[in-house]
Parts: structure tokens; C-alpha cells; sequence
């Protein structure tokens, strides 16, 4: 039966166009408390000593992968720590003139535990070179790789301690974002896929087939004292097509303040939509 979950998005804008985000401080309110609380790294990346970089450029390496991490809201850090939850480990063989890496979780033994191959080969002349530009570009390809890894040790090790998770990991794909203006449909599209995958949902690329199939419209339209509407809608179907439920995100912003870079819109947003989008997919596998 098709259900319907309505989510409102905390984004209540000035009449000046900025966008202020939920929770955001007033000018009086001091300093965020993310500032003087940051959340604990939960992965260290040491600089690796198989990879085929010498010890600076392994360490400008590990620098970027906490970098790339950091920016889809994985906590890491290149900085040695005490007992963090998990190592990234980095491992490379070249092999016809490629430079092949492979991405492996550590737990606090020491042992790996998952892993996961690059999205591409670096070509060996330019990953020997290790430009700041090589270096950076590696490492934020690999980032998704690496937060799918994440997600599926997380829920894993949540299933294997209370036995709350089905036998299997529901997996979705996630079609291309239609209606948005500005960079909206990319950073839409990127920020959802890491938002369902924190929530235990394997994200499938390619030709892969999911379970599930996400599907994101974006709707514009005009309203009165220079604003405008703003609807989402995320309809979630089974593989063979069958629609099970939409959630739909509706506000109003001022005209045009979207049609440039989403910036913390679209992670806001996700975290919101993904929450409807999983409590569809449960309600179906659990046959509700």
C-alpha cells in the first residue's frame, strides 16, 4: 500500500536572503558548541608505508584522505590518536604502467576488518610525481568507497550485537535528481547517498541492481513577495518498479537563493529525507 511520510525542513530564511541553517547561534549566543566540542575522529589514517610514497608524501596522502572524509561528514584524522574505532589503511601495486589501491578498515586489534579498491587506477608516473593536486584528487574519489565500506562495518557490527537488523542489508539505488536548479541535483545526489548509507543502506553503483530504487524530484515555483516554493520529493520503489511510499519536503525560500551552490542546504535536506526514505524500506521488509 503506497504511504506518504510529510517531513518539514528547518530552514526559515531572512528576509535578506541568507539561509540560515537549524541550530544555527545568534550573534550573541558565543561560539557553536561543534567548535569547542568537536565530534571524536573515528577513523585514523596513518601514513602508509606500502603504497608506493615516500614518508612526506604518505603523510600529505593521509592528510587528504581525512580531508575528503571530513567533507561528507566522516570524522577523521591524519593525527596519531588514542584507541580510535577504526584505521584506514592504504595499500598499492602497480601493474601496467597503474598505480591500484586498495582501502582497508583496521579495528582497534590492529586487523583488518573490510576493503575496498579505488574507483580508478592513478597512472604510475603521476601517483609517483604525488602532486598536492594527484594527492587530493585520489583521496576524494575514494572517500564514497570508503563511507560505504563504513556503513556496511557499522551495520554489520549493529546486527551482529542486538540482532535488530534484518538477515541482509537493504541495498537501493539512487536516480539522477531531476528539477533542481543551481548545482542542487549533484550535491542533492551526493549528500542522500551518504545519508542512506549512515543510516545502514547499501548504496549500489553502476549497472548494479538495489532492492530499492530512490528517486528525487524537485519542484520550483513562484509565490508572492519575491519567494518561492520549494518541493521535494523522494519516491522510493522496489526494483520491479512498484512504488511503496514518497516523502515530501516543502518550504519556502526567497526567489532565486538556490539557483547557485546548495552548500549546507543539501546535507540538511538528506539527513531529513533519509530518515522517511528508511522508514518506507523497513515498513516493506518488515511487510507492513
Amino acid at each position: 500500500m503506497r504511504s506518504s511520510l510529510t517531513l518539514a525542513l528547518l530552514m526559515f530564511l531572512a528576509a535578506c536572503g541568507s539561509l540560515p541553517m537549524p541550530f544555527e547561534r545568534t550573534p550573541n549566543s558565543g561560539p557553536p558548541s561543534s567548535l569547542l566540542r568537536p565530534p571524536p575522529a573515528r577513523i585514523v589514517v596513518p601514513p602508509s608505508t606500502s603504497a608506493g610514497l615516500a614518508q612526506a608524501q604518505a603523510r600529505a596522502f593521509a592528510g587528504e584522505l581525512a580531508k575528503a572524509l571530513q567533507e561528507i561528514e566522516i570524522p577523521a584524522t591524519a593525527a596519531g590518536i588514542r584507541n580510535p574505532q577504526y584505521s584506514l589503511l592504504v595499500a598499492g601495486e602497480a601493474e601496467a604502467g597503474q598505480m591500484r589501491l586498495t582501502y582497508s578498515l583496521a579495528g582497534a586489534d590492529g586487523r583488518p576488518i573490510a576493503s575496498a579498491g579505488g574507483p580508478r587506477a592513478v597512472p604510475a608516473g603521476a601517483w609517483a610525481a604525488a602532486s598536492q593536486g594527484t594527492l587530493a584528487a585520489t583521496a576524494k574519489e575514494a572517500a564514497p568507497a570508503i563511507a560505504r565500506m563504513l556503513a556496511t562495518v557499522d551495520a554489520a557490527q549493529r546486527e551482529s550485537s542486538t540482532g535488530a537488523l534484518a538477515e541482509r542489508l537493504p541495498s537501493t539505488t539512487v536516480a539522477p535528481i531531476t528539477g533542481a536548479p543551481g548545482d542542487g541535483a549533484r550535491a542533492l545526489d551526493r549528500s542522500i547517498r551518504a545519508a542512506l548509507e549512515r543510516e545502514g543502506v547499501v548504496v549500489v553503483e553502476g549497472a548494479a541492481t538495489g532492492e530499492f530504487r530512490v528517486t528525487g524530484q524537485v519542484v520550483m515555483a513562484p509565490l508572492p513577495r519575491n519567494q518561492q516554493r520549494v518541493e521535494i520529493t523522494w519516491i522510493i520503489a522496489r526494483a520491479d518498479g512498484l512504488e511503496l511510499g514518497r516523502v515530501a519536503q516543502l518550504n519556502e525560500v526567497p526567489r532565486g537563493s538556490l539557483d547557485g551552490l546548495w552548500g549546507d542546504v543539501a546535507p540538511i535536506v538528506a539527513d531529513q529525507a533519509a530518515a522517511g526514505v528508511v522508514e518506507v524500506i523497513n515498513r516493506h521488509r518488515n511487510g507492513g
